[in-house]
């Protein structure tokens, strides 16, 4: 009920003009339909478009709104027309892990542009060396096969414990800041992109 969505809303963090409760399949699909597209995303992103809205649901009555939103995300213990509607399925219905998942998929983004980066300095120091006539074969060899070594450990830093905590660490860090910023009384939107799919679980 509402007093639910209320209850959760605050504990999170969300403003009281975000929760959104008691709605039908078609309010749950139109209000996620207004909110794409609504304003720039703050994740790091290959392309830097729109922000991706995230529906999260685990009912019948979700699966509309996770067909139209543009990443939908099922809980495991959900009925099976949500799982089947959605894109990525939380097999234990745990949402700590839903968060976690965006903020390693940011430090993917993140890894990916600066593996780009190097390859591209890498690859034209290469050639103007070449031009110049200052590239043997040796050295060619030498900065490709260094430059996926290089690349892969950058990449495998990802999986690092250190990274993991960190992540961690910063989840409870900001959940322990917007609890308090409620309690306070301030009033923030930093969590409208994902406020649909947290308030259509109520």
């Amino acid at each position: 009920g509402q007093g639910a969505a209320r209850a959760v809303g605050t504990q999170i963090g969300l403003d009281e003009s975000c929760i959104q409760s008691q709605l039908l399949p078609e309010d749950k699909l139109h209000y996620v339909s207004s909110l794409k597209g609504s304003s720039t995303d703050r994740h790091p992103s290959l392309y830097g478009g729109n922000k991706l809205i995230l529906m999260v649901g685990d009912g019948v009555n979700d699966a509309p709104a996770l067909t139209v939103a543009d990443i939908g995300v099922a809980m495991g213990e959900g009925a099976a027309l949500a799982v089947e509607m959605s894109d990525v399925t939380l097999m234990d219905s745990n949402l700590t892990k839903l968060l976690f998942s965006m903020d390693i998929g940011a430090k993917v983004i993140t890894t990916v542009k600066e593996n780009i980066a190097f390859s591209i300095v890498v690859n034209l120091i290469a050639i103007v060396l070449t031009c110049f006539g200052k590239m043997t074969l040796f050295w060619a060899i030498v900065s490709d096969v260094g430059t996926m070594l290089l690349v892969t450990l950058n990449g495998m830093k990802l999986l690092s414990p250190r990274t993991i905590a960190a992540i961690e660490r910063k989840q409870d860090g900001m959940l322990a800041v917007r609890t308090e910023r409620k309690k306070d009384g301030e009033r923030y939107e930093n969590l409208n992109e994902v406020g649909s799919g947290d308030l259509e679980l109520v």
